[in-house]
């Protein structure tokens, strides 16, 4: 992967720019010095001017010390309050960054606050500037919790100097957001750049002048995934970006590349095409306009170069090529010998497939640009090694790789995420040179450095920042899964990375957002209170308002009262997540020892994962499609090494599932068996040599398996998984770390069933199978369940359960039960599927373009799933239950107090299903009940029958009573219902799967 800057070190090198002006003050502030001796001064001079040539030269470990000699001499014959001296302090402190001495360097820089602030006041601008310098060597560090506080010192300065509607405000804002997502706090980062974007509205004398505010909260939203918020941000960008062209036709291209560049990398090429069209007609008229008028004017290279990427990145690359050479012709004039194009056109050959010539190119350039500037040629080895491993010359390349890798761990440490980047690219070198030995020692040690740096991400934040960076960090993952996958019979060490990776991924940001909940409770203090609170009022403000519609407050009112709220939570999760950061010491270390140590004997642990399978001694190409993605599985047992087994593309699978899914939901249809069969040949059969004589499974499945029974395939004999198997499902192994922490329950058991959803109103539409318990939300009309009343009486005839019903089976209710040791909810579930239209804030009219017909081209569904799952109570048909609607979304659910309780029963339809996400499980309302505590589940996946539910209900907590396991016990009585001749169909006995812990309650 190519190392990018990111754009907050481009702020922290200019802030270091301006203090240096500054620092210095007025000429007449200066204050009258005694001149030192002649012999001092000559001394200070030569010291002075042998800087000056280190640093014209870029010889900065030299320019370090004579630095240093230069500032000694000057608080000894100047004094430490002398310009010259405060001066040479903040070079030396500028050269001790750049040369990796960051502890030095910060020392240096608090101290030129101190200076500044006895000099001039704490609340002055050379404070301001001093702060600014200081910065530096924090960034570098990633010591983003001092940066934070460094920050925050710094805007409330720039506050009170400038006014909260200055532009200098907004500009602090902004760079305080690049704090935010170093931190991976993204939420709150957005808050900030939309702050910064209206106090840029409101002074801006042209609204062209808005273009920068807006494009960075439109792609920060974007990356978020509310993607529908960010298109109309960008419908605004693309207006203005034609306007801007008629001003500056570069400046209005360059808006509109980004655009396009944006929505290129986010895999939306129907939105990137019209972007780059326009980029390209607007330079393309502007480069003949201005080649006409002054031909040798040497702009013209690089909008010939920025027409070349245009052209490259919809991959027409017979016309890129052509306008790079068209840019190199006037740096052939210029004469210098380098050109910055020739790393464009070395890309340009790599992806026609002439990497020999790409390969030429970056060594020529990096040794003319080693001529101007020696430290800025690094960054050519990885282009260097990768266009090798491109020719197979991986020998060649080895010393291109360490020397990246020594680079990074010399500049930025050895625990930095760049040396991690350097170890992995060495890794595909070794893996090439088939040192299968040294490519895992290099990946085990990124991968360690990862962790930690994945461990910091999930301590703070909302889930939304937390989901953003596991998203761009995946890539760890499929690298550590393929490695294992093609070196395993070489090293079974690559086979136990490879699985160590997805355990330490897989669900963490699930993971992530219980450990939150759980933390503040086990500390729970007035204040946690009532910030808990707080979060669960507006996550129900949030979800009544969505169940209640633009109808309940106007459509124009609709979408700002929905953003607002969407915000609060936001804000609160923020706040949770700093909380439960400030509590938690550190959490258990996950590796394949720990978990193993947890797997039962005569178990097995099957977890599947959906990667993109490629081989990692070969390069990417830019632009490169991905290829399509595989499911795969490993299993492991109580002892002994881990087994991968490749299951095959994921599409092939998934749409096996999608058959086999449907023919479970229709109890009248008789291709069950046979999709259940072609559905077993296409995973659990390839795992049976694995799996061995075990019998007890713990599965965590990945992607569409997530909704798969999996006792209800059919094996090569004609039987049901069922009849051979136990399974037990997980997100992850690492549940099993979770699960070994022993909880107690804060009370008995409690059931919610038959509630009166819609007392003597209008009565619901009737499913037509027995009384199936499903309904579509928008109608709001929920039908009685009386089949819930008799599912009651016979669970609390086994149970001793605390009993909530008809009109007391509220949602009010629900909300204030804590830590019950059994949950049990008997009544009608939901969950509904992503809408396909894309509409305005206003929630109803489309998206309106002059440029991109963006509301027909976007597919983007509601921004949070978790408010499309939920269960109906008391006075749901209504929307009226006291202070509640009788709606309880999946939002909600997050919110209840569930520490202790061991186990949940959702005895509703689809109460499993909900928005599956490969790698971090199902967003809907088994994720809800986990964060909110519940040690196992019993859920449903597809609409259940009431009737055949009852019986299943009474018999599974009959065997719970006679201390049967969790997981065992409803195998038990599914194999029972399985018996009887009216139940024979899976639809009947299939769709519950249970989730968590097996140990009897």
């Amino acid at each position: 992967m190519p190392v990018v800057l990111p754009i907050r070190m481009r702020h922290a090198s200019l802030a270091v720019l301006v203090a240096t002006l500054f620092l210095a003050g007025p000429a007449h502030a200066q204050k009258v010095q005694k001149a030192p001796p002649p012999a001092a001064q000559i001394e200070m001079a030569q010291l002075q001017k042998d800087l000056t040539d280190q640093q014209m030269k870029q010889a900065n470990f030299a320019a370090v010390k004579t630095a240093k000699k230069l500032y000694e001499a000057q608080k000894k014959n100047l004094g430490v309050d002398a310009q010259e001296t405060k001066r040479t302090e903040q070079t030396y402190a500028g050269l001790l960054s750049q040369t990796g001495a960051y502890t030095e360097s910060y020392a240096l820089y608090q101290d030129l606050v101190a200076q500044a602030e006895k000099e001039h006041g704490v609340d002055s601008k050379e404070v301001s500037w001093a702060l600014a310098s200081a910065q530096t060597p924090l960034w570098n560090t990633m010591n983003y919790d001092e940066l934070e506080k460094l920050y925050q010192r710094s805007m409330a300065l720039t506050k009170k100097l400038n006014g909260t509607q200055s532009r200098e405000y907004a500009q602090a804002l902004t760079v305080h957001s690049s704090v935010l997502t170093a931190r991976n706090e993204f939420g709150a980062a957005l808050s900030d750049l939309e702050e910064a974007l209206k106090i840029e509205q409101a002074i801006a004398k042209d609204d062209i002048e808005t273009i920068p505010a807006l494009t960075v909260v439109a792609s920060t939203m974007w990356q978020m995934g509310q993607e529908k918020k960010a298109l109309v941000y960008y419908d605004q960008i693309t207006k203005l970006a034609e306007k801007q062209s008629q001003k500056s036709a570069r400046e209005g291209a360059m808006t509109l590349y980004s655009l396009a560049m944006q929505f290129s990398y986010a895999g939306r090429e129907d939105l990137a095409k019209p972007m780059r069209d326009k980029t390209i007609g607007i330079l393309e008229k502007e480069y003949a306009r201005v080649k006409k008028a002054t031909p040798d004017d040497y702009g013209l290279a690089g909008m010939a170069a920025q027409i070349a990427m245009t052209y490259q990145a919809g991959q027409d690359l017979t016309k890129a090529e052509k306008w790079l050479m068209e840019a190199k012709t006037y740096d052939a004039k210029r004469g210098t010998g380098y050109s910055g194009w020739d790393v464009v056109l070395a890309n340009i050959k790599r992806q026609q497939g002439d990497s020999a010539a790409a390969l030429q190119l970056y060594k020529d350039n990096q040794a003319q640009l080693a001529k101007i500037a020696p430290q800025a040629t690094i960054g050519y080895n990885i282009m260097i090694v990768d266009a090798l491993r491109d020719l197979g010359r991986y020998k060649e390349a080895e010393p291109y790789a360490l020397e990246y890798l020594k680079y990074n761990e010399k500049q930025y440490g050895t625990h930095h995420p760049f040396a991690a980047m350097g170890q992995e690219y060495a890794a595909y070198v070794y893996m090439g040179l088939g040192d299968v030995k040294k490519a895992e020692a290099m990946l085990t040690s990124s991968a360690e450095q990862n962790e930690k740096q994945l461990a910091l991400a999930m301590a703070v934040g909302t889930e939304a920042d937390h989901a953003l960076y596991y998203g761009r960090n995946k890539y760890h993952l499929d690298l550590a899964i393929n490695f294992g996958r093609i070196y395993g019979a070489k090293s079974v060490g690559s086979t136990r990375l490879a699985l160590t990776t997805l355990l330490r991924m897989k669900g963490r940001v699930l993971d992530a957002s219980a450990a939150n909940m759980a933390t503040i409770r086990a500390k729970l203090s007035p204040e946690d209170k009532k910030l808990l609170d707080d979060l669960a009022s507006a996550r129900a403000q949030l979800s009544k308002l969505t169940v209640a519609g633009p109808e309940s407050t106007g459509p124009d009112e609709y979408g700002k009262a929905i953003s607002a709220l969407e915000d609060q939570v936001v804000k609160l999760e923020t706040a949770v997540g700093q909380k439960s950061a400030a509590y938690r010491a550190s959490t258990q270390s996950v590796t394949l020892a720990a978990v193993q140590k947890q797997i039962p004997k005569a178990t097995k642990l099957v977890e599947i994962v959906s990667y993109v399978p490629y081989d990692p001694k070969v390069a990417f190409k830019f632009n490169a499609k991905l290829p399509a993605r595989n499911y795969g599985a490993f299993v492991l047992g109580a002892s002994g090494d881990p087994t991968f087994v490749d299951l095959g593309p994921t599409a092939d699978i998934d749409a096996v599932i999608e058959k086999f899914r449907k023919s479970l939901s229709n109890p009248n249809d008789t291709t069950v068996t046979a999709n259940g069969r072609a559905l077993y040949d296409l995973t659990i059969a390839k795992l049976t040599s694995a799996i061995g004589g075990s019998t007890d499974i713990l599965l965590a499945p990945d992607g569409a398996l997530n909704v798969v029974p999996f006792s209800a395939l059919v094996d090569a004999n004609g039987k049901f998984l069922i009849e051979k198997y136990t399974f037990t499902y997980l997100t992850s192994g690492r549940d099993l770390l979770r699960l070994s922490v022993q909880t107690k329950a804060q009370g008995g058991g409690v059931i919610f069933a038959d509630p009166a959803f819609d007392a003597g109103g209008k009565p619901g539409k009737d499913g037509g199978t027995r009384g199936r318990r499903s309904s579509d939300l928008s109608d709001l009309l929920w039908p009685a369940l009386p089949g819930t009343a008799k599912e009651a009486d016979g669970v609390e005839k086994e149970m001793k359960l605390t009993a909530f019903r008809q009109d007391k089976a509220t949602e009010a209710a629900l909300k204030a039960v804590h830590g019950p040791r059994v949950l049990h909810l008997a009544t009608h579930g939901f969950f509904l599927p992503d809408e396909k239209e894309t509409t305005n804030a206003d929630s109803r009219a489309p998206v309106q373009s002059s440029t991109l017909q963006l509301a027909q081209t976007a597919q983007v569904g509601p921004e949070n799933p978790l408010l499309r799952s939920g269960l109906a109570l008391a006075g749901a048909n209504k929307l009226v239950s006291g202070n509640e609607d009788g709606i309880l979304t999946a939002m909600e659910a997050t919110g209840l107090d569930l520490a202790g309780t061991k186990l949940v029963v959702l005895s509703a339809c689809e109460t499993g299903v909900g928005k599956v996400t490969n790698g971090d499980g199902v967003y809907g309302l088994r994720r809800a009940l986990v964060i909110a505590g519940a040690e196992s589940l019993v859920m449903s996946l597809w609409q259940v029958d009431d009737e055949a539910t009852k019986d299943l209900m009474v018999g599974y907590y009959k065997r719970l009573g006679q201390k049967h396991g969790r997981s065992t016990a409803l195998r038990e009585t599914q194999l029972e219902l399985l018996a009887k001749p009216n139940y024979k169909h899976p639809f009947y006995w299939a769709s519950f799967v249970p989730a968590g812990e097996n140990a009897p309650l």
